[in-house]
């Protein structure tokens, strides 16, 4: 192969790689949107809750409710699309000692263990979601499968990223992923 035909392989491999970082980049924004959103709703619902009990004298009971529902979905939702992994507490002493080599093999052999028992764990999450239709809030009565559906995603997600994060270590440029 010239040298010629290996500039415009890489061009080709580097233009396929944008795309579904491009991707990645738009599910992010839509995943901060609906995070931002939800916690203006928590904001309201906060604020509604201070005007209620303390002008009108009329506690709302359902008002703590949908915070703690909304939080839980913030806290999974944030998590399985906001945050990056470079953001998450780890112990990388070890890890930013490494040569680059060294850690393209740690950061494969995390996003392996990480992935792995989370798709491990999906059939059982799921199963437990999809059993706890029968229970419901105390309050507004919202069925559970419905609250906790975002621990699902997120463990869905958190798999998905591993397995990603794999695929950006195998391919071309991967100096960039660790």
């Amino acid at each position: 192969m010239t040298p010629q035909h290996r500039i415009e392989a890489d061009e080709t491999r580097s233009q396929d790689a944008r795309i579904p970082a491009t991707l990645w980049h738009l599910v992010k924004q839509a995943g901060a949107l609906v995070s931002s959103l939800m916690f203006g709703c928590v904001f309201l619902v906060f604020a509604y809750k201070i005007v209620m009990r303390y002008l009108a004298d009329d506690p709302v009971a359902w008002g703590d409710e949908v915070s703690v529902v909304l939080f839980v979905w913030i806290l999974f939702w944030g998590n399985a699309f906001v945050l990056e992994d470079e953001r998450q507490i780890k112990f990388d002493l070890i890890y930013r000692k490494l040569p680059a080599g060294g850690r393209r093999a740690a950061a494969m052999i995390r996003s392996l263990v990480v992935g792995g028992l989370f798709l491990w764990a999906l059939p059982g999450v799921v199963d437990y979601i999809l059993f706890l239709w029968r229970e419901r809030t105390p309050v507004l009565g919202m069925r559970l499968d419905y609250v906790y559906s975002c621990f699902g995603i997120f463990v869905a997600a958190i798999a998905f990223r591993s397995a990603w994060h794999i695929v950006d270590l195998v391919r071309p440029g991967w100096r960039r992923h660790v």
